[in-house]
């Protein structure tokens, strides 16, 4: 539903400055509100840096923060679909470090609909054996055993049919699923490209094929559906609503909102370097902290955990000082009791790297758990600390999209040791430090 003028403005380099991104606009997401026969659907394209496959864990996180917005457990009423190419699908890890999330419970979002527009081009691979081991660009998804449809993208009625039977999966089972959507590229990866210099033989061949849409109207002219007529006018109807500027979705509402929409004017032009007074009444700090130390009677803790807790008491009685663990949980403490969730992910975050956490309290004769500070106050928002997998990379953007669609929320990336996010420099660059500018 974006407005045609819109797109050839940014195109012909003369976007308003004050919506200026700080990348290209290809890059660009948008968001609107689509009539359906059930009603208005909010559809959101995320923002999608170069590294292609980077944007899937992000997409990930952002509809694991809206479907808990709407307390949608099962995944019924956020849908994530990423779209992939057919090389990066292949040859890019955060894939499938995004696929091993899908079952995950601090990552499930209900299963995911990936569609692999399998175009050939892979950018100037000249040879789609350096491309990829595989036999097909798909073959990574076989590691969830997750249905994989191949389907010819020139035949539009397969195309759709293989969409619903695909979606019906999901909805049923609640798992991934894969669409190989085979087809092929008229043109080069961008306007200076000239894909013919090493794709000598398919783009001769491309260029005598017809295109999709010619096909499929050839078949219905053919079957009486439509008449040559007709089908040429309603080529020419979508070049004059565009000529024109007017939007060629039909069914766009534009951004209407609805009851579960964030405000995100409070921290729209916010001077970040503003000192804030982030401390807290002492009276007020001594009652959640009795909450955080107070165990159930029958509850069997492990002997080195319980010189933990008993040490905790006696900081909180003033015999000795805080130490880090306890003073990370009174932090939190006094968010959740102010009315701010906190979801703090990482290797072994429950209990802390170095034994010094144990947000998450297991007893010792019935495995049971009980986690304090899902116990500060009556009505406190969600209080969420995952053991991820083992994964720097999807998780830490999983994080971040979550962290962008669920402002009142303080999110957390634990990483065991600073090197080890190294391995998601990717978010950091690409997300993190520019997410603001882009």
């Amino acid at each position: 539903g974006k407005m045609p003028k819109d797109l050839f403005a940014e195109f012909e380099g003369k976007h308003d400055e004050s919506t200026l991104v700080g990348d290209v606009k290809y890059h660009d997401g948008f968001s609107s509100n689509i009539m359906t026969p059930g009603g208005p659907m909010h559809v959101t394209l995320a923002f999608n840096p170069s590294h292609l496959e980077i944007v899937d864990p992000v997409v990930e996180g952002s509809v694991r923060a809206r479907q808990e917005r709407r307390r949608d457990v099962k995944g019924d009423r956020v849908l994530p679909v990423l779209l992939h190419g057919d090389a990066a699908f292949a040859g890019q890890g955060v894939v499938m470090e995004t696929l091993q999330l899908s079952q995950a419970r601090g990552f499930y979002t209900g299963g995911t609909m990936h569609v692999i527009v399998n175009n050939q081009v892979g950018f100037t691979i000249s040879d789609p054996r350096d491309a990829r081991s595989t036999t097909y660009c798909s073959d990574v998804a076989k590691m969830l055993e997750a249905p994989i449809f191949h389907v010819n993208a020139d035949d539009p009625e397969a195309a759709v049919f293989v969409e619903r039977l695909a979606l019906d999966y999901r909805m049923r089972f609640h798992k991934d699923v894969v669409i190989d959507l085979v087809c092929y590229r008229r043109h080069g990866h961008n306007e200076a490209d000239e894909p013919a210099a090493t794709q000598p033989v398919m783009y001769r061949a491309i260029r005598q094929h017809p295109t999709a849409r010619k096909l499929y109207a050839e078949k219905l002219i053919a079957a009486g559906v439509v008449s040559e007529d007709e089908a040429n006018q309603m080529v020419e109807q979508y070049r004059q609503g565009l000529d024109e500027g007017r939007p060629q979705a039909r069914a766009s509402l534009g951004l209407i909102g609805n009851k579960y929409t964030v405000d995100w004017s409070p921290f729209a032009n916010t001077d970040w370097t503003e000192r804030v007074n982030s401390g807290v009444e002492l009276g007020k700090l001594r009652a959640v902290a009795e909450r955080v130390v107070a165990i159930p009677k029958d509850f069997t803790l492990h002997p080195r955990v319980a010189q933990v807790m008993a040490n905790r008491l006696k900081m909180l009685a003033g015999e000795i000082p805080l130490d880090w663990g306890f003073a990370e949980t009174l932090a939190c403490a006094s968010l959740l009791q102010d009315n701010f969730a906190v979801r703090i992910t990482g290797q072994d975050s429950a209990r802390g790297t170095f034994f010094h956490r144990h947000a998450v309290l297991h007893d010792q004769q019935t495995d049971r758990i009980h986690i304090p500070l899902e116990h500060v106050s009556e009505r406190q928002p969600r209080f969420q600390v995952i053991d991820s997998v083992l994964s720097e990379e999807a998780v830490m953007g999983f994080e971040y999209g979550y962290s962008t669609t669920e402002p009142n929320s303080l999110v957390i990336w634990e990483g065991q040791f600073g090197d080890f996010a190294n391995g998601a420099q990717v978010v950091i660059d690409q997300f993190i430090s520019s997410g603001e500018a882009k």
